[in-house]
Parts: structure tokens; sequence; C-alpha cells
């Protein structure tokens, strides 16, 4: 470890270096901060100010005990202070204001750094800066006993906070009331599944946040239970993983959707389980996650101070080194397929228009459906059955109208009209069936639609843009929010140094979506596979 944390220090110094070049006096926060106008957000203060006493607390950084970095602390807890609420929260400025979920983030910072400086600090006025952070904190958990949240997530870090609060101040009146509100929040139930999966589904930002207050609540609490949580999760996580190292997000059901991230604040989750629980998995994953950000000349994970306070971590020696190389999990509570081959890795989602991804190396594609029937504008799959080398993925849409009241309204006002007592008449349907196949060097794809006639599909095959595409009677480069109707034959995709072979095309119609609603692909380049229902077509996604 003993290289890794020195490139961990080197990114707190350099991230240091910019907390003191733009630290300003009486008005801190300009830029750490988040000061804009008279709109203030002091987490990002918070953050920085626990990296800086985290090195300035480390006998190997540049800064320790370094006074220039001591005043700005200083003065960077007199400004977090200041834009305190009287209830003890902080706000979000773009959306939340006396914000309990977001006031837990930063105690969950506040905490580490004063943790740091009662470990590490030798010089008598840090004593200062630990007054300051206890007063902070104190009237931080007021906010967050008396809080509420929005999301799933909240919830844990909101009772990590509560229990950090009450063994702070155990001695105090109030740390009993803390444990109070805790436990309501604990008798919901964490919601992960035995997949490792939970309710948000969020693989780029929220597991990792919920995983860290799972920690927080077993090193608080002593209750191993909760690193069960956390081990599945991290289990599951290696199988979002893609061939070039960065996180599907597809499945997401928060904003990390589309996302394209490396797994670096998974680093130290994973390092702390395989210090817990020895797991030859997770120590390959922690180690190729920090020897390749290294590599790359990325700025570290943010974790010192999580190192520093964890002497296990500090003191670990990786054994392994890789993600895994294949892995095929169906996870039927968040309806997807995730596979990964030693060639490629695909994923076939439920319940989601973009149903299908393709990935070679850092190339990918994905498939959509376009229907444009009655109010309907995408192929939504509503079932989904896996098997081995197979999956189907199946719906069923209605076209619909409404029929005139049984009795007249009691206005005649469209808007304040209940529609939902209207009787509807479904004059038609049409079924569709996609069936995936794996094969050696790639997919196949079958579609088959029943029901009404003569209903334009359009089958989207959404490629990078900047791609060439060629065959025997052309060769173009596929330009972002551009299209091209693929008529027939195949096609070959280069891109990033992989080439893909796809197609047979099939159109007989140029129709490319209804007027309103329409999913557009403005950031890549769609190759259109059009026919009228009803069909069945045979689509291959081939490694050449």
């Amino acid at each position: 470890m003993k290289r890794y944390i020195k490139h961990i220090i080197a990114s707190a110094e350099k991230r240091t270096d910019y907390f003191l070049k733009h630290q300003i006096k009486d008005r801190h926060s300009n830029i750490c901060g988040g000061l804009r106008g008279d709109i203030i957000d002091v987490k990002p203060t918070v953050f920085a100010a626990t990296l800086a006493v985290s090195v300035y607390v480390n006998r190997d950084s540049r800064f320790y005990m370094n006074e220039e970095l001591y005043d700005a602390i200083s003065q960077a807890l007199d400004f977090i202070r200041r834009y305190q609420r009287e209830d003890g929260s902080f706000d979000y400025p773009c959306c939340n204001y006396k914000s309990a979920p977001d006031t837990s983030f930063c105690f969950e910072r506040l905490i580490a750094a004063y943790r740091l400086l009662i470990h590490f600090a030798t010089d008598d006025k840090s004593q200062i800066l630990q007054e300051k952070y206890l007063l902070i904190m104190k009237e931080s958990l007021l906010a967050l006993k008396n809080g509420g949240f929005h999301t799933p997530n909240h919830r844990w870090a909101i009772t990590a906070a509560l229990l950090q609060g009450a063994n702070l101040f155990r001695e105090e009146a109030f740390s009993s009331k803390l444990l109070e509100r805790a436990k309501q929040y604990l008798q919901e139930g964490i919601d992960g599944n035995e997949d490792g999966e939970y309710a948000e589904r969020s693989t780029g930002n929220y597991n990792g946040v919920v995983n860290n207050s799972l920690m927080s609540l077993y090193e608080e609490s002593g209750d191993e239970s909760y690193l069960g949580y956390v081990e599945r999760n991290l289990h599951m996580m290696l199988t979002y993983i893609d061939p070039d190292d960065t996180i599907f997000t597809q499945n997401s059901t928060r904003q990390d959707q589309g996302r394209c991230d490396y797994a670096d604040m998974y680093f130290y989750q994973y390092l702390y389980m395989t210090a817990l629980r020895e797991n030859s998995e997770f120590d390959g994953a922690a180690h190729k996650i920090i020897k390749d950000n290294m590599e790359r000349g990325d700025v570290a994970p943010d974790c010192l101070h999580f190192l520093m306070l964890t002497p296990a971590m500090m003191s670990y020696e990786f054994k392994e080194y890789g993600f895994l190389k294949t892995y095929r999990n169906f996870y039927a509570d968040a309806g997807i397929l995730r596979v990964k081959t030693p060639m490629f890795t695909y994923s076939v989602l439920k319940g989601k228009s973009q149903f299908f991804f393709f990935k070679v190396g850092n190339t990918q594609v994905y498939v959509k459906i376009g229907e444009s029937f009655c109010d309907i504008r995408n192929f939504i799959p509503q079932e989904m059955d896996v098997t081995e080398g197979k999956c189907i993925l199946s719906g069923v849409a209605r076209g619909w109208y409404y029929q005139p009241f049984e009795e007249a309204p009691d206005t005649n006002d469209w808007w304040k009209m209940d529609h939902s007592k209207r009787e509807l008449l479904i004059s038609s349907e049409i079924s569709l069936k996609v069936i995936f196949k794996e094969l050696n060097d790639g997919m196949e794809m079958q579609i088959i639609s029943q029901g009404i006639d003569r209903v334009p599909l359009r089958v989207e095959i959404c490629i990078p843009a900047g791609s060439v595409l060629e065959n025997q009677h052309f060769y173009l480069t596929a330009e972002k929010g551009a299209d091209m109707i693929l008529r027939d034959g195949m096609v070959n995709m280069s891109h990033s140094e992989q080439t893909l072979q796809i197609g047979p095309g099939f159109g007989r119609h140029e129709f490319k979506g209804h007027y309103s609603g329409e999913e557009k692909n403005h950031t890549g380049y769609t190759i259109y596979c059009n026919d009228y229902t009803p069909y069945m077509k045979t689509v291959y996604f081939k490694i050449v």
C-alpha cells in the first residue's frame, strides 16, 4: 500500500493547494464553498476542510503542521458556522433548504476531521479547531434529530450521523434522543436485497453513499449485519464493470444514469471490506482501482481521512489485481441481465426504452424500438425471461380511444373533467417479442411483431458519433445527431480500434417517429431498420 498511500497523500495535497489558493479572508468560499451571488453552499468547504485536516496532521505530508493551512482551516470553520441555520442545518441551495440529508453528508466529514485532530494533532492550538468542530456538530445534530428526508439513501446517511453523534456526545442528555430517532429510521429496514441491490439502483453514485453509511453504522454499533449489505453490494458491483473498466449505469433511477465513470469511489470500500474480511475478489478490485487511477495520472479518490482512521487499511498489502474476467448474473428484482464474456459484455433491461447494450472495449452500441402507436413512443419491455444463453423481452401496446361519458359531466371544462371515469375503446394492439441469443463472437437479436398490421416500427441501433460505417456500397463518418436507414445487407462499424458487423438491415419505410414525445439520439448516430407489422426479423452484432 505504501506507494498508493503516497499517491493518495499527493492528491490530497493537490486539492489542498486549490483550497489555499481560493481561500479568501472573511468571504471564504467564493469557490470552495460555492458562493454564487448570495447563494451559499457550505458542503464543498466542509469536504475541503476535512482534506486539509488530513494532510495537516499527516507526518508524510508537506503540509504537516503548516501554519498557513491551520489558519485556512480555522477560517473555513468560521465560514461553515456562520452559514449554519438557526436549527443547526445546512442548505443545498439548488433545491433543499434546512436540509437534514445534506447536513448528514456534512456531519460525516466534520466528525472525520475532528477524529483526525484527536488522534494525530500534536500542536496545542489544534484544540481550538476541535472546539469549533464540536460546536458545529452539536448544533447540526438537532437538525438531524428533527429533520426529514427525500430519497432512500438519505435515511442511512442521517441514521449514521445520529449514531456517530450519540456516541460522540454520550455524556450529554440529548444523546438518548438521537438514538431514539435513529431507531425510528432503522425500523424501516435496510433497502438492500439478496442480490446486493439498493432501491435506487445507482451504481454510479448512491450505492457508494449507502455503503459508506452502513460502514459507519457498523463502526458505531458493532453490528456486523450492516457489513453484509455492503459485502453483497460490492460483489454485485463487480458485475457492473464493463470491459473498459467503467461502471454500467443505465439501470440507475438517479442522475448518474448514463454516466461513464471509473469505480474510484468504491476503492476504499473494497479495501475496507477485504482488510476486515479477507476476500480475494475485493482485494483484486481495490488494487486495480487505485493502481489504474495512479497510472492514468488521475487524482486519487478522496479517502485519506478514512484510511488514516482505519489502521488495517494503511498497513494492508495487496495480493491480487483485477476485476472479474467473466460473469453472468440476472437480477430479477432490478430487471437486468448482465453478462461478461472474454470478448464483450452485454446488458438486457426490463422496463427501459433503451433495452439492450452491447460493449466491446470502450465501444458501446444500444438498441431501442420505436412504435409511435397511440400514446406509446417506444417499446418498453414488460416481461423478461432468462434461460441459459437466451433472454426474451416482451410487451403489448394497446391502441385506445376515449368514449363519451355515460352521463353528462359536472363541467364543460376539459381540464377539470375526470377522464378516468370514461370508458376506453381498445381498438387494436401490437405484441412485441425480442429474443437475444449469445454467440461466440457477438449477439443475435430476433424481433417478432404481431397484432395489427401496417404499423411502421423502427429498430434504432445507436452507435458512437465519429464511428466509421462502410460496406461494399458506401463509406461514411457517423456525425452526432445524424442517422441513416440500412435497407439491406451488413455494415461494418469501426470505432476506437474495434470493428463490429451489424445487420442485415431492412428498410421498407422512412418514418422516423411521431412529431412529439420522441426520444432523440442527439449524442450519437442512429442506424434505422424499418418495417411494417407484422414481421419477424433477425439482426446480428458481431466482432470482426
